[in-house]
């Protein structure tokens, strides 16, 4: 039990004991509480935000291709199956979210997928060759503990592919979408010098806007 419920009126750091009790209780609410279904409103144009989804996935489709995707290939918080679906049979997802995993081990049986938190990953050291992660960091109590746990699972030369948020007015609007969801922790939002100082023990192939500028992508690699 932990001390803090998604019910009540605790919505920053400063509002817990601890930094350990804030972190679970970010961790709870995608693990417990989330039913966001991007598949779902990709597919079925269900908002505003399936624009934004389906290019995320048509993008990371065409990254994947372009930089030659080695296996195997991790999905570093897979959700339930967006981008998942355009990498080879085999390939693994991981999230917190065992509702996200039922519905992906239906949509993709070919895919195996592992119930986990990106911060600490049960996979062993250089397992994989490409990780994809987008969308997701925003999200993580310490995005630098998730990157350096995917540097630590990527092959030396291994490639990461990801994005998060971009700093911009279009996200403060994100709430007239009939799919937004509501109630998550926080949705952290970044400008490119920030995004390159996260990724600064990785060797950055390119960091650029995306053409809506909703978000900042990223490509890069595990030093050899």
């Amino acid at each position: 039990m932990h001390s803090h419920s998604h019910d009540d009126r605790a919505t920053t750091r400063e509002d817990f004991p601890t930094e350990t009790a804030w972190a679970e209780w970010v961790r709870d609410y995608y693990r417990e509480i989330e039913t966001y279904d991007w598949v779902d409103v990709a597919d079925n144009l269900r908002g505003l935000e399936a624009f934004f989804h389906r290019n995320r996935r048509r993008t990371v489709r065409n990254l994947l291709k372009r930089y030659r995707a080695q296996v195997p290939l991790l999905d570093a918080g897979c959700g339930t199956g967006l981008n998942l679906a355009s990498m080879p049979a085999g390939s693994v997802g991981i999230d917190l979210n065992p509702r996200n995993l039922e519905l992906v081990r239906g949509r993709l049986p070919d895919h195996p997928v592992v119930q986990g938190d990106i911060e600490a990953m049960p996979f062993g050291d250089e397992t994989f060759s490409t990780v994809v992660c987008t969308e997701v960091l925003e999200h993580v109590p310490y995005p630098a503990t998730a990157l350096s746990e995917i540097g630590r699972v990527l092959k030396p030369g291994g490639l990461l592919i990801g994005s998060v948020p971009c700093r911009s007015v279009l996200w403060k609007l994100r709430f007239l979408s009939s799919t937004c969801p509501g109630g998550e922790p926080f949705h952290n939002e970044y400008r490119i010098p920030e995004v390159r100082e996260m990724l600064q023990d990785f060797e950055i192939q390119r960091v650029w806007h995306s053409a809506m500028r909703f978000n900042v992508l990223f490509v890069v690699r595990r030093p050899t």
